[in-house]
Parts: C-alpha cells; structure tokens; sequence
C-alpha cells in the first residue's frame, strides 16, 4: 500500500545537510556479488553477465569509502535490462509532512528506503501527461493552457493565450520565474509565494510574461505543477498520485511512495519536486523509457511519447555537457571515444539523478545530500571515468 501524499507545509529555511557515512560491500576475493532478487520485479545479474569488468567499479567504491563527507546515498546501475550493480550509504534527507516543517532526517539508507527526489518529480510529471494523451484526456501538447482553467480566463491577454501544454513542458512558456537568487525561506522566492498562495494555479497563470512564448529556456518549476494539475483535472482524479498509482506506479510494480501536496490548496499535488521514491524505482523509471514505455511486455506510455520526450525542444547554452532540453529531461552528450555518448536525464537538486544511455542499454541512477555542500565526488566524473571504464569493448 503506498503512503500516498502528504500535505506539504509553508515552506521554512532548510536544514544544511551534512556528511554521510560510508557502507559498502563486496564479495570473496573482492568480486563484486550480484544484487540480491527480491520479489519488486527487477531481474538481477553479476556485472560479468552483462560484459562489465568489477575492477574500475570496486576503485570507485574505494574512493567513495575513502572521501570524506562524499554525501552519496545510493548508486545503482542497470545494464541490459538488469540491475547488476546496488549500493548505499547512511545519509541525512529532506523530509517533511503535515506536521514537520521541510528539515533534515538522518536515513540508513537501503533498498527499501524512500529518498527525496527533489526535481525527478518533474519527470514522472511527464510521464503521466504523456499518459493522459495516450488515453485521449488530453487533447494534445498543443492545446493551450488556460484551456484547461477556464475560472481564470480574465487572466488570459494577447501574451499568455498562446501559451501552449507543449511550452509548458519545454520551460519555453515565457513565464517570470525565481528559484535560485533567494532562499525557499525568502518571500521574494517564486516556490515561497506558490505555497503562501490559497489559489496556487491563480498565481502561477497570472505571472508576467519575461519573453515571447516558445523562444526561450527558462528553468520554471511552476510550469511542471500547472502540467500536473492539468492531468489531475483531465483524468477527474481526486489527486495526482491517484492517476499516477493507476497508470504509472502499480504497472511498474511500485508500491510504497509518498507525493506531497500543497498547504492552502489540498488538491494540487507539488508535481514539480514533492515525490519520495527508492533507487530501484527510480530505476525502473529508467528502464521504462529505454525500453520505449514499456515495462515486462506491458505498454505503459507510447513510444511515441518517450521519444518526444527525448527530443530537443529548445537548446541550451552554458550547460556543460547538456545541449537541450526536451518534455521535462535534460539532453545531454558525454565524452567517450570519438564521438561521445548520448544521454537523457532525469535530474532534482542535492544529486538525484537517473541517466538513461541508449548506446550502452544501461540506465544509472543516483541519490544524494548535496543539498547546500557541493559533493566532492562529481557523479559525471563517476560514470565517465569508473563506469564507462567498466564497459568491455
């Protein structure tokens, strides 16, 4: 049964986060043991089965174990179709609920922990958007968004009419957003006034306009909770997760969640960044859009819209290895060979990640608390220079 939302409280200055500690294992003459098989659907292999060599992966867990205050909490690798490399480390999350104000918990962190998935949210927003045009909820990707909220048509002028579902997905909608100068706790913050808001949707579509609709990326966590809205209202759900539980997390077998809410408005689920998920979920994300949405021979999301997904809907500049932005991911090209190597990516803030490489059939997840501290160990560093190096030729 899955712990279903919680409402999530104004918000309040967070909590630094501090060092973890470290706990890995390996086995008998330091090889690598093969992920335990447990009854949550996931198929498990030994590195070798999947042609990867234990040795780089072993030195990554012996830097990990020898730097201190690293602040990972879990990496997870799927090649082929299997999970075959899991580990943790005891950590301090974000946590909060109807009653605790956004802090610090200190976490053992293991597989069947749930972790703070901070903007991964926005993905599996995505994902459900796709899933209501699949199933004719929603009419298409072009249909504008006040739409879809006719009570607040005295909002709508020349600027905003055109803004479309597709714009919103892209962070291409024009609108004003602040997330990143001041603190959550700061009343000038865009997240603070959305929560201290009693009509959330009534301030996120009354925002001015900052450029022309559809020309430029600008990274607005306000969009994704207007898309998530938009499904809950098109699906007649009483909730968000309620959809979400029907049509995404019961077919790929996830059952233990939670997806919090708003204070001042119950039925609007924070779809931006409030979902609590384990690693071997955010795994099996992963795994679902490498296999074009679909999960144990069950389609869960069109084909079509996993490759929209992934396709590049505005370009970005200054982004070190990303180029592109598409539904919700970010596109990015790794160094390796001649050429490099694809990627799309589900990423949220303190470092949860979920790479999907299609060239090497493999997905990578990760969890951490660099909330505030910068990790000292980069998680790109870690697959270019111990993961890609694990891959035999």
């Amino acid at each position: 049964m899955a712990l279903r939302m919680a409402r999530f409280p104004f918000l309040l200055l967070l909590i630094l986060a501090i060092g973890v500690a470290c706990d890995f294992f390996t086995g008998p003459d330091d090889e690598y043991p093969v992920p335990p098989q447990t009854n949550d659907g996931w198929e498990t292999a030994s590195l070798e089965d999947v042609g990867m060599e234990p040795d780089s992966l072993l030195a990554l867990l012996d830097l990990i174990s020898n730097t201190e205050d690293h602040l990972i909490h879990s990496i997870l690798i799927v090649k082929d179709e299997k999970l075959v490399f899991e580990q943790y480390w005891d950590g301090i999350d974000l946590f909060f609920d109807e009653s605790t104000p956004m802090g610090e918990v200190t976490r053992n962190f293991d597989r069947d922990a749930l972790h703070y998935m901070a903007s991964v949210s926005k993905s599996f927003t995505s994902a459900l958007v796709g899933i209501a045009v699949d199933r004719g909820l929603i009419g298409g990707v072009e249909d504008p968004v006040f739409s879809y909220f006719p009570e607040h048509e005295d909002l709508k002028n020349d600027g905003n009419a055109q803004i479309a579902l597709a714009d919103l997905l892209a962070m291409r909608s024009g609108f004003d957003w602040n997330e990143f100068e001041y603190g959550f706790d700061d009343p000038r913050d865009s997240h603070n006034q959305m929560f201290a808001a009693a009509d959330p949707m009534r301030f996120l579509l009354g925002r001015p306009l900052v450029s022309t609709p559809g020309t430029e990326f600008l990274y607005n966590s306000g969009d994704t909770n207007i898309l998530g809205e938009v499904v809950r209202r098109s699906s007649s759900s009483s909730y968000l997760a309620d959809f979400a539980e029907s049509y995404l997390f019961e077919p790929l077998g996830i059952d233990t969640y939670r997806w919090t809410r708003m204070t001042l408005a119950d039925e609007v689920t924070f779809a931006s960044g409030g979902m609590y998920l384990r690693p071997r979920d955010m795994a099996k994300f992963g795994l679902l859009y490498l296999s074009g949405g679909s999960w144990n021979g069950r389609q869960i999301v069109s084909s079509a819209w996993v490759d929209a997904s992934k396709e590049m809907s505005i370009p970005l500049v200054g982004y070190r290895t990303l180029y592109g932005y598409g539904y919700q991911f970010w596109l990015g090209r790794l160094p390796y060979g001649d050429d490099g190597v694809e990627y799309y990516l589900a990423a949220g803030w303190g470092g949860q990640y979920i790479y999907v490489i299609s060239e090497f059939d493999m997905v990578v997840v990760f969890t951490a608390g660099g909330y505030y501290d910068t990790r000292p160990i980069s998680f790109q560093g870690v697959i270019e220079n111990y993961i890609f190096e694990s891959i035999v030729d």
